[in-house]
């Protein structure tokens, strides 16, 4: 059929070196730990209101354009965002808010380009549907403080309650009037909370249970709702570690509790959860938990990297 893809190779060929696990992910500088730090604390200097485009993000759409983008690269070839829309027959809109999701998500770079992790899924998971790599994927968009909405929906606005509105949440972000106008609070934050809480209960996300539709315009947030994979666990500490303490060798074990954009606050996960994971990953030679002489902390292992961790999950080389 002319210009439609087949929906995926079952095994595609990789333009891409597939053992190529060095991704660095940019630093927020941000001083987020602040005892009294008030929403517009936690919104960096160069934070985007709109992502998604008002659309919701959807498994089908990532895995064509990965495979578009594979083909592009073992070809050594390059394409434009309109060219990606016009061959998967995708709206502009639908294909700018794809798109940057996917580059925040570290699928593609800033030139269209497929990543080393995009390269990765597009392998071991062309179909979207490892709940590990979702619940990464999940982290990596809504621990991601330049993102206006979409972190602070779980960082700050579904926090402390279980149950929340649209309109509740438009009145949240409020303080934000000044970096924004009202007219733009107004008006974007319902079309664009819309697409990300639909992408949590129609698409791409659903299968996370994170998120309930009660009725229209009206939502339920949960805790506790899935057994995320060790080497997962370990790839989003690791996340977590390069975006706001770049080059640390060890984390105090309250700050990846419960600290803004941490793995317990957005992935959901109450610190017994968190603590009886970070044993099992100790016990298991990938970190070290130290407790004695009054530290509280976990120091990193050299050699694992956030995308070496995610390459050993989806490689489905065994649990730890």
């Amino acid at each position: 059929m002319t210009g439609q893809l087949s929906l995926f190779d079952q095994k595609p060929e990789l333009g891409g070196p597939q053992d190529d696990l060095v991704q660095p992910l940019e630093p927020i500088g941000l001083l987020k730990d602040r005892p009294d730090a008030k929403l517009p604390d936690l919104v960096p200097a160069s934070a985007s209101l709109e992502l998604n485009r008002h659309y919701e993000t959807r498994a089908v759409h990532i895995g064509r354009i990965l495979t578009t983008l594979n083909e592009k690269l073992a070809n050594d070839e390059t394409i434009t965002r309109d060219e990606i829309g016009q061959q998967l027959s995708m709206t502009r809109a639908l294909t700018d808010g794809t798109m940057n999701v996917m580059r925040r998500m570290g699928m593609v770079d800033p030139k269209t380009r497929i990543t080393p992790f995009g390269s990765l899924v597009l392998a071991h998971s062309p179909y979207l549907d490892d709940s590990g790599l979702l619940w990464l994927l999940h982290y990596l968009l809504a621990s991601d403080a330049e993102l206006v909405l979409w972190s602070n929906l779980f960082n700050a606005a579904l926090h402390d309650r279980e149950q929340v509105s649209i309109q509740e949440i438009t009145e949240f972000f409020r303080p934000l009037e000044g970096r924004w106008s009202e007219k733009t609070i107004k008006d974007k934050i319902p079309s664009e909370v819309n697409g990300i809480f639909k992408t949590y209960t129609e698409a791409l996300f659903s299968r996370l249970t994170l998120v309930h539709k009660i009725d229209t315009g009206s939502y339920q947030s949960f805790w506790n709702t899935g057994v995320i994979p060790p080497y997962i666990w370990l790839s989003i500490i690791l996340a977590y570690r390069d975006r706001y303490y770049p080059g640390a060798s060890a984390l105090e074990i309250p700050l990846i509790v419960r600290a803004n954009y941490s793995p317990g606050r957005i992935l959901r996960q109450n610190e017994a959860t968190v603590r009886r994971v970070l044993d099992e990953l100790h016990n298991a030679g990938l970190l070290t938990v130290e407790t004695r002489s009054g530290l509280d902390q976990v120091r990193f292992k050299r050699e694992f990297t956030w995308l070496s961790a995610a390459a050993r999950h989806l490689r489905g080389e065994g649990e730890p």
